[in-house]
């Protein structure tokens, strides 16, 4: 009877502990899911534009990146800017720095005050008055960024420095070539070279294939508190590669989704064969339209996390795509891409800036946000000191 009732007791125990534990996770699911993973976005942040492709809504947003449990306003200004309103009155002795870029020059995910943009200005401004002007826009590659770049000067938006900074994937938008598939993507401007040499445009943006309209899907149902730690826990991994082996060694196999962007666009001799050319021919449009306008063009190259975490990132690499041929070029010459812009710039006689070294030696730091691929705040920081420097050295 005795042993009966002390079963009884322990049962009882057992399902109130579990119950406890489910309850506890559901009231933690259930705020994390009103809290942190609300809707990203307070209003559309795109519209479909015939020369361009896509152009950001002016207006204000909130937005709450999945990485952070703070939300933050991007304001966009009237001509499509993730900058202040800007005067066009002549102002003496300023001088204006245009950034043309991409998503990691928008800094979406990150607050205007910590993106390198608006950190540039204030470093800048030690030695002169400077404004600097964000105009990155996510998505757009070397041949949107010269269609942007003569779209402000229309505006009377120009620049007494143009800086191009360069991602992996923008050889990969010059050819209208999706990253994953490498298939064509309709909705961007298309650019070729003629058998004069000659720059031309032979593709204007359609509608009806911009993915920039369209919502990114939902996907299944999934818990909010695993997405939740899954992520605290690939942003703490990232910086730490002994962990990321640990991990692996206790049997939890770790993969990307897809083929990195920076393996299809420079480890595949057919995308080279034409990519190489085109940006080469499209970077040197932008330095004729600087020209000008009697401005400067600089040129530096944002490394991807994959360069820069490589202790952590390429074992996952090889584990996902084993024996790939690819894969093995970019691990034994892991710096192409850098090399090879490099080489542009030498040749058309372009300063050129490598970001890599500076984040290879601070990579102890997350400078990256897992999952999505952009710089956090820390990285944001790094590269304004370094392109601070690199503008004051070629003023």
């Amino acid at each position: 009877m005795q042993e009966r009732s002390k079963s009884k007791t322990i049962i009882f125990y057992v399902i109130t502990i579990g119950l406890s534990i489910v309850f506890s996770l559901a009231i933690l699911e259930f705020g994390l899911a009103k809290f942190y993973a609300e809707i990203e976005e307070s209003g559309p942040d795109m519209s479909f534009d015939p020369t361009l492709g896509w152009r950001p809504v002016p207006g204000v947003r909130w937005t709450k990146p999945a990485h952070t449990l703070s939300a933050h306003t991007v304001s966009i200004n009237q001509i499509g800017l993730r900058n202040r309103e800007i005067t066009r009155e002549i102002q003496p002795e300023l001088r204006r720095v245009i950034l043309l870029g991409d998503s990691f020059t928008f800094a979406k995910a990150v607050r205007s005050e910590d993106i390198f943009p608006s950190l540039l200005e204030s470093q800048l401004n030690q030695i002169g008055r400077f404004e600097v002007i964000n105009a990155g826009v996510p998505g757009y590659g070397t041949a949107q960024e010269l269609l942007l770049m003569q779209d402000l000067s229309k505006k009377q938006v120009v620049g007494d420095v143009y800086v191009l900074m360069f991602f992996l994937n923008d050889i990969l938008d010059n050819l209208r070539l999706d990253y994953s598939n490498l298939e064509e993507t309709p909705a961007r401007p298309g650019f070729a070279i003629l058998k004069d040499g000659e720059l031309t445009q032979v593709a204007i943006p359609r509608k009806a294939y911009s993915e920039s309209l369209v919502p990114a899907p939902t996907g299944p149902p999934h818990f909010v508190t695993v997405e939740v730690v899954k992520r605290q826990v690939a942003s703490f991994v990232q910086s730490r590669p002994w962990l990321a082996d640990l991990i692996t060694k206790v049997g939890f196999e770790q993969k990307v989704p897809r083929m990195p962007g920076v393996v299809n666009g420079w480890y595949r001799q057919d995308v080279l064969k034409a990519g190489i050319p085109l940006t080469r021919a499209l970077i040197r449009a932008i330095q004729v339209e600087a020209r000008k306008k009697g401005a400067n063009l600089l040129v530096s190259i944002i490394p991807s996390p994959f360069e820069v975490y490589p202790e952590t990132y390429h074992p996952i690499l090889k584990n996902t795509f084993p024996d790939n041929k690819y894969i093995e070029d970019y691990l034994s010459d892991q710096t192409r891409p850098q090399r090879i812009l490099g080489d542009i710039c030498q040749e058309l006689q372009i300063p050129f800036l490598d970001l890599l070294p500076i984040l290879l030696s601070s990579n102890s730091k997350e400078l990256y946000i897992p999952l999505e691929g952009h710089l956090t705040a820390e990285g944001h920081a790094v590269v304004a000191r370094q392109l601070a420097e690199f503008i004051e050295k070629h003023l």
